[in-house]
């Protein structure tokens, strides 16, 4: 087999320069269970301002909703040539001859179980590697993982981050802007928590409080 075609490429957010590195939550989920699967893989490095319009490219669906009720378009996506067939994740886009893009973070590690899990029992193929889910486990990492992320969705976890997000200088004003009026709010500032403050204080102690007592019903 072409290594050079069955190589996975990886759609991730970019920090700003001068040193471009991984920044964003859910697709540093999807590339740890590409790392612990042992998968070979490219990053394909997108601008935080390219990220809708790349995702429209590639013709991958939105999984989530803006405050507004727009689609979301963000990242991860995960384009695997060497898969042209359908499967059970319903974020998945077929395109002929080109392979299979996935493109929610739980669906693409999901997507690595099946195709390289050594216990086929649990939906893998029988592959070299370990499981990503162990045996009869998929249901509770499934809820997991949409608990965390209503969490982050709902509960503050998003706003906590804003103060962070290594913006590209050369967009970041146009960047914040539009993040601004996707969620309702005049300006950036609005959203933004600040380092040590009381309120980002008691935001946490909440959040961490949230986080808890989900896990523990």
């Amino acid at each position: 087999m072409d290594t050079q075609k069955s190589t996975m490429t990886f759609y991730d957010i970019a920090s700003g320069p001068p040193v471009v590195h991984p920044c964003a939550p859910n697709p540093w989920k999807a590339r740890y269970a590409l790392n612990f699967s042992k998968t070979s893989y490219r990053t394909e490095w997108v601008p935080l301002a390219d990220v809708a319009a790349t995702r429209t490219r590639l013709g991958v669906p939105a999984v989530r909703k803006h405050a507004d009720g727009t689609d979301f378009l963000t990242l991860p996506i995960l384009h695997d040539p060497s898969s042209p067939t359908s499967s059970s994740s319903t974020t998945q886009q077929q395109h002929q001859e080109k392979g299979t893009f996935v493109g929610d973070s739980f669906d693409i590690a999901l997507h690595l179980h099946n195709k390289q899990s050594s216990s086929p029992d649990d939906g893998g193929e029988g592959g070299a590697h370990p499981p990503l889910f162990p045996l009869n486990s998929l249901a509770l990492h499934r809820a997991f993982n949409a608990h965390v992320d209503a969490l982050f969705s709902e509960s503050g976890g998003v706003q906590l981050v804003m103060s962070y997000i290594p913006f590209d200088p050369a967009t970041a004003e146009a960047t914040k802007a539009k993040m601004a009026r996707r969620v309702g709010v005049s300006r950036w500032e609005d959203l933004e928590v600040p380092p040590g403050s009381e309120q980002r204080k008691s935001m946490l102690a909440a959040f961490e409080a949230a986080l808890g007592s989900g896990l523990a019903t």
